[in-house]
């Protein structure tokens, strides 16, 4: 019996269900800064690069830790790495809440990074293993979707909340919704399940065998940056950039990274539906690269609200592109390799919005004009953003470099064990 004609039952839903669950909780604590940034800026003391640096600390430990999540799941299981990742996210959040000490909020966001490492990744093996292969591209959609509804929840639900409790309740009362998913994990994900039950094979053994995999290699290095747009734009730059450019308050602008959320969502199926119908991965993200890239350029020097959201949203619908390119890592390893080539990937993913969150808090310090607030807090004019941003369609065009030097992998799927 093939992998396609394994069956999809109930139980197999509900845990990969509750996976999506926590991917969608942790996606909420990356992109909450995004709307405290003045308050957080205030409370530190800190200008933007500084913040982009502390924000930037959840992706150190994400990108670290995605390799051995990885080998975990593919060797372990799910149950007990997704519930102690929850936990240590709450205690990560509570850290961040509860200091008057960058170094210690530091700390803090690096432990929520280090839990939420596995989000993603235990999502996308659980479908890769319990579910029909020709199905994976549109689960992982539908894991993409989940995590964009939770970049939608914390984008004007947390700046309302942030608005009328102040962003140090608003985490307290995160944490708290945390408890609630840890409690649905260890009660709705069976102890006894495992992604796989080979452990023989030794862990490094199966890391250089994925790490040598150009195709990981590339299909990482492209998803790294065709992503910016959500790791460095909108979960952290988005807000602060409409901000400026059109003189809204927090709540306002936060509509910017919640359209592009929207987009990205009602993308997902749909882009995952095109590249099998073109039977193509590689054409469909090219496509996406290229769109994506072009849109860039009239959002940053436009100045229309309205056709600015417009244009954001397309850019959400577009981008969702780069989730092919956990298929195409998938598709170039063995099936009980599946999620060390998926983790790999989601590394060097996240590896580039380590970098370019605090990049770009470094080039608005660098096209700074001296402006200060009352507070003593520095302003940056719209023309700052425009010069930090306009790197992001130049990344993109990179990312079409490499795209062609992938392989496709779309006719390899019928009939994979």
């Amino acid at each position: 019996m093939t992998k396609n004609d394994v069956k999809i039952s109930p139980r197999s839903v509900v845990v990969w269900g509750v996976a999506n669950l926590f991917y969608l909780y942790e996606v909420i604590l990356r992109v909450s800064p995004s709307v405290m940034t003045g308050g957080l800026m205030l409370h530190y003391g800190i200008t933007t690069s500084m913040l982009g640096v502390l924000i930037s600390f959840f992706y150190f430990s994400y990108t670290i830790l995605q390799i051995p999540c990885g080998l975990i799941l593919d060797r372990l299981g799910a149950r007990n790495l997704i519930g102690f990742s929850v936990i240590l996210s709450i205690l990560g959040s509570l850290l961040f809440a509860i200091t008057d000490l960058v170094y210690v909020a530091q700390l803090g966001r690096f432990l929520v990074g280090a839990g939420a490492a596995s989000a993603f990744i235990s999502s996308l093996q659980i479908a890769a293993s319990v579910f029909p292969v020709k199905y994976f591209a549109l689960f992982a959609g539908v894991t993409n979707m989940m995590g964009t509804l939770g970049a939608l929840c914390g984008g004007f639900p947390v700046a309302r909340a942030v608005n009328t409790i102040g962003w140090q309740k608003t985490i307290f009362l995160l944490a708290l919704i945390g408890m609630v998913i840890a409690a649905l994990v260890f009660w709705l994900i069976p102890k006894t399940i495992k992604i796989h039950q080979n452990i023989g094979e030794h862990f490094m053994t199966t890391l250089k065998k994925v790490v040598k995999n150009k195709q990981i290699i590339l299909s990482g290095l492209i998803g790294g940056f065709m992503y910016l747009p959500v790791s460095a734009f909108s979960e952290l730059w988005a807000i602060p950039f409409f901000m400026s450019k059109y003189n809204l308050d927090n709540e306002v602008a936060s509509l910017a990274p919640s359209v592009l959320f929207i987009g990205f969502a009602l993308g997902s199926i749909p882009v995952a539906m095109v590249a099998r119908k073109v039977h193509g991965y590689v054409k469909t993200i090219q496509f996406s690269i290229i769109g994506v890239a072009i849109m860039f350029i009239p959002l940053i020097y436009l100045d229309s609200m309205l056709l600015s959201l417009g244009i954001v949203f397309l850019i959400g619908v577009l981008t969702n592109g780069e989730v092919l390119v956990f298929t195409c890592a998938k598709n170039n390893e063995s099936q009980r390799n599946a999620g060390t080539a998926i983790a790999f990937s989601n590394c060097l993913i996240m590896f580039a919005g380590l970098i370019f969150q605090p990049v770009l808090g470094f080039l608005l310090d660098f096209f700074w004009t001296g402006k200060m607030s009352e507070q003593g807090m520095r302003l940056y004019d719209v023309s700052c953003y425009q010069n930090a941003i306009l790197t992001l369609p130049i990344c993109l065009a990179v990312a079409y470099v490499l795209s062609i030097f992938m392989k496709e992998t779309i006719h390899t799927e019928k009939g994979q064990m």
